[in-house]
Formats: C-alpha cells, structure tokens, sequence
C-alpha cells in the first residue's frame, strides 16, 4: 500500500512544480519543428531588450566609487602578494645556496 502511495505521489508533481512543468511542455515545439536561426536570434534581442528595461542602473558616483574600492582592493592585495613572493623567494635561494 506504501508503494502505491508513493508511486501515485511520483507520477503526479503537485503545486508550483506541475504549474512550471506545464508551462515548459506548452513552450516545447514538436518533434522535427525547426526554428530559423535569425527568427531565434530576432527573440533573443527582443527578450534582451524587455529585460534591459527591467535593471537598475546605479547612478555615475556610485559607479566611481565602487571602482575606486575595487582598485584600491587590487593595490592592496598585490602589494601583499609580492611582499610574500619577495620573501619566500629569498628564502628559497638561501637554502639552496646552504
């Protein structure tokens, strides 16, 4: 009985899981339907443009001020990875050469 139960419950996807899959079998073409290239690529840039609209673009100080952080980041780590790199190099040669 167990078995049945969890067979039935398999076979039939509940809530937003049946709603999407539906969704995708009402998107798919059917077996041998090809789509021309340029029909593809005219919806992708239609799709890109609708969701372009929908993004949030910082404003121009923002933009300064997140690059200025990420560059003054980048120094930062560099100088510390060449500072490590100075030093074990160093240290490498004097045991080599001991």
């Amino acid at each position: 009985m167990a078995k049945e139960t969890a067979t039935k419950s398999a076979a039939k996807p509940q809530g937003r899981l049946a709603s999407a899959q539906k969704a995708a079998k009402s998107l798919q073409r059917p077996q041998g339907a090809a789509v021309p290239r340029k029909g593809r690529f005219l919806r992708f840039l239609r799709e890109v443009r609708i969701e372009m609209t929908k993004v949030t673009w910082p404003p121009r100080a923002e933009v300064v001020q997140a690059t200025g952080v990420v560059l003054v980041a980048v120094v930062i780590a560099s100088a510390y990875i060449g500072l490590f790199d100075l030093l074990w190099s160093t240290l490498v040669s004097l045991v080599r050469l001991g």
